[in-house]
């Protein structure tokens, strides 16, 4: 991997391995996270620098937006490679042969940062855009790019804290209902089904082990999972190996993280990990 061109693609080829085929329910299938974690663990001591300066440069210059030709870009908002495994294998058993791709947020990975990488402004004017924020969507059927808010919107009510708003079990039923929706209601038998980032599951036993000085440093610099280079100082981080900066934003590497207050979401993305950065690419013809 080291002296390939391009190391991504067996670093994907791992990630791959250890999401698909899913599990037997989706308890069983998220519950490979304790895996997901110990390799991007291994991947970080043996090769940092593809957190210092291969992943940060292909976010930067690699992600895409790329409708099919007379077909649809369905995006579906922090879908990250768990998800798509699952949704591969509901293809499957649909009797299609999805074929199954990688592709990159950007840095920050959030949706804004993507939009703009992606020149999303000029492409809703190319081509005919739906948005979708409910199970029961409305299409005409010959949209050529449909952005649905899941999994995101939903991630965002799975809180630590004072509440638990709901489980990753439920938002991935309704996401699954969402998406088999669009499905049936596009005209094309030509989709794309991609994502705008992934995301970091920062509860008990998925993050990095941390001193509790380092904890502190991160706390005092970051409010989220980014700051601009303008606003804080965190060189004495990036020199720790806790923190890359990239295009001008400065990002926790991998599973670090560190005390919030309050009410937060265990599910967050803006960082530089593997699940926030790798996004996946699922082709299926209907």
């Amino acid at each position: 991997m080291v002296e390939n061109d391009d190391p991504v693609p067996p670093v994907w080829d791992a990630l791959w391995d250890i999401w698909y085929p899913a599990g037997d329910d989706i308890n069983e299938h998220y519950g490979k996270e304790t895996d997901a974690v110990s390799y991007e663990r291994l991947l970080l001591d043996v090769y940092r620098e593809f957190f210092d300066e291969v992943l940060p440069d292909k976010c930067v210059n690699e992600a895409s937006l790329d409708v099919p030709d007379g077909g649809t870009f369905v995006v579906m908002d922090a879908m990250s490679v768990r998800e798509a495994a699952m949704f591969v294998d509901m293809l499957e058993e649909q009797g299609h042969e999805p074929e199954t791709e990688y592709s990159f947020s950007s840095v920050p990975s959030e949706t804004k940062f993507y939009r703009d990488r992606v020149d999303y402004s000029d492409l809703k004017r190319e081509h005919k855009t739906a948005s979708v924020k409910s199970q029961d969507p409305s299409l005409d059927g010959d949209e050529e790019i449909v952005w649905c808010r899941y999994p995101d919107a939903l991630l965002e009510n799975i809180q630590e804290g004072k509440t638990k708003l709901s489980s990753i079990e439920e938002m991935y039923e309704k996401t699954e209902t969402t998406l088999r929706a669009i499905l049936d209601q596009l005209d094309t038998d030509r989709v794309v089904i991609g994502s705008d980032h992934g995301y970091a599951r920062l509860d008990a036993g998925h993050t990095f082990q941390i001193s509790d000085g380092e904890k502190s440093a991160l706390q005092e610099t970051f409010s989220g999972r980014f700051e601009s280079v303008g606003d804080v100082d965190a060189d004495h981080l990036v020199d720790e190996s806790l923190v890359v900066e990239s295009d001008g934003y400065y990002m926790p590497i991998g599973r670090y993280t560190w005390p919030v207050r309050g009410k937060y979401s265990t599910f967050q993305h803006g960082g530089c990990s593997l699940l926030e950065c790798i996004t996946p690419r699922i082709k299926v013809t209907l």
